[in-house]
C-alpha cells in the first residue's frame, strides 16, 4: 500500500477492477461468496454460524459442509460443526409445533354433523342391502383430477459405480438393496443414487457421495427413495446417448493425459531415463511430480496398463519414443491426443495467473506480486511441490506453495495483498485458490512472469476437473520440515 492510504481503501476488498466490498457490510460474507469466491471456506464457515443462530439447520450444514474441505484452514472445526447439528436435526425431526386449536362456527357444525349422519345412513343401507352396494359402485364416476401433497425434504445425492457388462435387472436389484439400506436410518430425507459406467475394478458397486455435477449429469440411471413417504424405490435408467453427450470429453481426456505426461518430461530431464512405474512420479517430497495419477474421464478409472486393450483407464510405455506415445487413454476411441505441456502464465500488469493446458485454460486467480517491481520476469520452472512449506514466520508462506528457486507461488491468509503489489517477490494468492491450483501444476511446470496480455486464442474449460480426481489419493507425503527461504 502507499504511505498514506485513506481508511476506506483499508477497510475495503478489492473484487474486481473497480469494484470493492466493504468488510463493515451486514452481506459481507455472502457478497464474497457471490462476487469474489464461491468457496470460500473462511465465508462459509461464518455464514453457517450466523444461519445456525438464526435456527436455519439445514443451510448452516450445507454452509458447513462447503467449508470442510480437505486442506481448507476449517476443516476440523466445519466437520465438528456438521456433526453436532446432524445430531441437534435427527433429535428435533418431527417435532412440530402444533397449531392453537381453530373454533368452528355454528353453521360449519351443523353441516357437518348432518354429513356425518347422512354416511352412517349410507354404510347401514350399504351393508344391509348387497345388491345396492354393486349398483351404486357401478355408477360412481372416476375423477381424472386429484390432489398431490408434496413435502419439501433434504436430498442426499450419491453415486454408484456399475460395470459395462452389468445386467439390466441386477443394476435395478442393486440400486432397490443399497437404496432401502441407505434410507434405513434417515428420517424425511431423500437419497438420490447415479449409477455411472467403470472399466476400474475397484470401483465395481462403489458407493459415494456425489460431488460433481458433471457425474451426475454422466449418468446412465437414478433411484430415489425416502422411507418417510412410505412410497417403493423408483428407479429411472436415462438416455445413454444424450447422457454421454451432455459432456465433452476431449479436453478433460487432453488435460488428464498432458498432466501426466508434463511430470514425465520432467521425470526424465532429472534422472535421465522415463521411470519403471508412474508410481515413482507420486512418491514423497521432493520427487512428488504429481499428485495424484488422474482419472481417464470416459471410464473413470486410473488403471495403469503396459499395452491398450481398450479396458479403460491409461497404457503406459516406457519404451516409446515420443511422450504421446508413451501415455494416453486405454480406450476404443480414435481421437488422438497430442502433447501440450501445463504452462502457467503471470502477468503482472493485470495482477492475474492462468493455469493453461493449449488449447484450455484450466483455471485462473487473481494474484499479489511483489512491491518496487521486485517479482522478476522470465521463465522459471517449479522446483518444489509442498503443502504446508515452512518459512521464517508459522504460515508464511499459506497452505500450499509452488517454488522456483528465489522466489515462488504461494498461500497467503492476507487478502488485501491480493490485486497489489506487497510481497518481497513471491506470487500471493489466497490459501483456497492456490489449493486449487496444486494439483494440476506438476513439477517441471514452466511459470511465465511478464507483463504482456494473454493470447486470446484459449478457451475455457467448461466442464468440472471433478472426474479427474481418482477416489482413492496415494498416500504420499507433500510436505517437508525444510525451512524455505523465498523472498515471501
Amino acid at each position: 500500500m502507499e504511505r498514506f492510504d485513506s481508511h476506506l481503501k483499508k477497510n475495503l476488498l478489492h473484487i474486481h477492477k473497480n469494484v470493492y466490498l466493504s468488510k463493515s457490510d451486514e452481506q459481507y460474507h455472502e457478497k464474497i461468496l457471490r462476487y469474489h469466491d464461491a468457496s470460500s471456506p473462511e465465508a462459509h464457515y461464518l455464514l453457517g454460524q450466523k444461519m445456525e443462530q438464526k435456527g436455519l439447520l439445514v443451510k448452516a450444514y450445507k454452509h458447513y459442509q462447503a467449508a470442510s474441505g480437505v486442506y481448507s484452514p476449517y476443516y476440523f472445526k466445519a466437520k465438528q460443526a456438521c456433526r453436532l447439528l446432524e445430531d441437534q436435526m435427527s433429535g428435533d425431526m418431527g417435532q412440530v409445533q402444533k397449531p392453537e386449536k381453530a373454533v368452528l362456527p355454528f353453521y360449519v357444525k351443523v353441516i357437518l354433523c348432518m354429513l356425518v349422519f347422512i354416511n352412517v345412513c349410507l354404510l347401514i343401507l350399504l351393508f344391509l342391502f348387497p345388491s345396492l352396494s354393486s349398483t351404486i359402485s357401478s355408477s360412481l364416476k372416476v375423477w381424472s383430477t386429484g390432489t398431490n401433497v408434496v413435502y419439501e425434504t433434504e436430498e442426499f445425492p450419491y453415486v454408484m459405480y456399475f460395470p459395462t457388462d452389468t445386467p439390466k435387472d441386477e443394476i435395478e436389484q442393486t440400486l432397490h438393496d443399497e437404496s432401502i439400506r441407505l434410507g434405513k436410518d434417515v428420517k424425511n430425507k431423500t437419497i438420490l443414487i447415479y449409477g455411472v459406467t467403470t472399466t476400474d475394478p475397484k470401483l465395481s458397486l462403489t458407493v459415494l457421495p456425489l460431488k460433481s455435477e458433471s457425474v451426475r449429469e454422466s449418468s446412465f440411471v437414478k433411484a430415489e427413495y425416502n422411507s418417510t413417504l412410505n412410497e417403493p424405490v423408483k428407479i429411472r435408467f436415462f438416455d445413454q446417448s444424450k447422457a454421454a453427450s451432455a459432456i465433452d470429453p476431449y479436453p478433460l481426456q487432453l488435460i488428464g493425459a498432458n498432466l501426466v505426461r508434463t511430470a514425465l518430461q520432467s521425470y526424465m530431464e532429472d534422472k535421465g531415463s522415463p521411470p519403471e512405474s508412474l508410481d515413482q512420479l507420486v512418491s514423497d517430497y521432493p520427487d512428488n511430480y504429481l499428485s495424484f495419477i488422474p482419472n481417464e474421464f470416459m471410464t473413470g478409472s486410473n488403471v495403469i496398463s503396459n499395452r491398450f486393450s481398450g479396458e479403460g483407464g491409461w497404457v503406459y510405455n516406457q519404451e516409446a519414443e515420443t511422450l504421446a506415445d508413451m501415455f494416453y487413454p486405454n480406450i476404443t476411441d480414435p481421437s488422438p491426443i497430442p502433447f501440450s505441456p501445463v504452462k502457467v502464465d503471470i502477468n503482472k500488469r493485470t495482477f492475474s495467473l492462468v493455469v493453461k493446458v493449449p488449447p484450455y485454460v484450466v483455471s485462473s486467480y487473481s494474484i499479489g506480486i511483489g512491491k518496487h517491481d521486485s517479482t522478476p520476469t522470465g521463465h522459471f520452472p517449479i522446483r518444489n511441490r509442498v503443502l504446508k512449506p515452512s518459512g521464517e514466520h508459522p504460515g508464511m508462506f499459506g497452505s500450499a506453495a509452488l517454488g522456483m528457486g528465489d522466489i515462488a507461488i504461494h498461500g497467503t491468509l492476507d487478502e488485501t495483498s491480493i490485486g497489489n503489489s506487497l510481497s518481497h517477490g513471491c506470487i500471493r494468492l489466497v490459501n483456497p485458490d492456490m489449493e486449487g491450483i496444486f494439483d494440476f501444476v506438476p513439477k517441471g511446470t514452466v511459470v511465465t512472469i511478464d507483463n504482456k496480455a494473454q493470447a486470446g486464442d484459449l478457451k475455457p474449460m467448461t466442464n468440472s476437473l471433478d472426474p479427474l480426481y481418482p477416489v482413492e489419493r496415494p498416500e504420499n507425503k507433500q510436505s517437508t520440515t525444510t525451512i524455505f527461504d523465498w523472498a515471501g
